[in-house]
C-alpha cells in the first residue's frame, strides 16, 4: 500500500516550522532588548544610585535635566540622557555628573566641554579655597563605553569604583 502525502501538507508543514521560527526570532529579539535596558539604565537613574550608594543624598541635590545644559553645555545631539548632582553642603565644589551617550565616538568632544567647565570651576575657586580648588583639580572623568562620569570629591577613586561596579 502506498502512502500518499499530498502537497498542501508539506506546503501547510513547511509554513508552520517557517512561523515557528520567526516567532522564537522575534522572541529572542525582545528578550535582547529587554536585558540591554535593564543593563544600561539611563544617566540620571545611574547618577541617582550613584548618590544614593555613596551616602550624598542629604548632602548633594539634583540638578533637573533640562537645566543640566546651564552646567555642561555639551551638543544636545550627542547626548541620550544626563543626570547632575551638586553638592549643597560645606563641600561645594563636589558634584557628580553622568552622561550616556548616543555614540561612545563623541565621548572626545564631551570631554572638551567638561574640560572647559572644570576648568572654569577651578579658576574661581583657586583664590576662595584651597581645599575646593584641588578637588576639581583631581576630578575623575571616566568613561565606560558610552557612559561619561564626572566626579568632584575628596575621593573621586569611591565614585568611579562604583560607576564600573554599576556598569559591569
Amino acid at each position: 500500500m502506498k502512502s500518499h502525502v499530498k502537497p498542501r501538507w508539506i506546503v501547510l508543514s513547511v509554513l508552520a516550522v517557517v512561523l515557528a521560527a520567526a516567532v522564537v526570532a522575534v522572541g529572542a529579539h525582545v528578550l535582547q532588548a529587554l536585558h540591554k535596558t535593564q543593563n544600561n539604565p539611563k544617566a540620571d537613574v545611574l547618577a541617582a544610585q550613584m548618590v544614593q550608594e555613596l551616602g550624598y543624598s542629604g548632602s548633594y541635590v539634583q540638578i533637573a535635566a533640562g537645566s543640566v545644559q546651564k552646567y555642561y553645555p555639551v551638543d544636545t545631539a550627542l547626548v541620550e540622557s544626563e543626570g547632575l548632582w551638586l553638592a549643597s553642603g560645606s563641600d561645594k565644589a563636589g558634584e557628580l555628573c553622568c552622561f550616556r551617550l548616543h555614540k561612545a565616538e563623541d565621548a572626545a568632544k564631551v570631554k572638551t566641554v567638561i574640560g572647559e567647565r572644570l576648568n572654569s570651576k577651578a579658576q574661581v575657586l583657586h583664590a576662595l579655597n584651597a581645599d575646593q580648588y584641588r578637588m576639581v583639580q583631581n576630578a575623575a572623568v571616566v568613561q565606560d563605553g558610552s557612559y561619561l562620569l564626572v566626579a568632584v570629591s575628596a575621593d573621586s577613586g569611591a565614585e568611579t569604583e562604583l560607576f564600573k561596579k554599576l556598569l559591569n
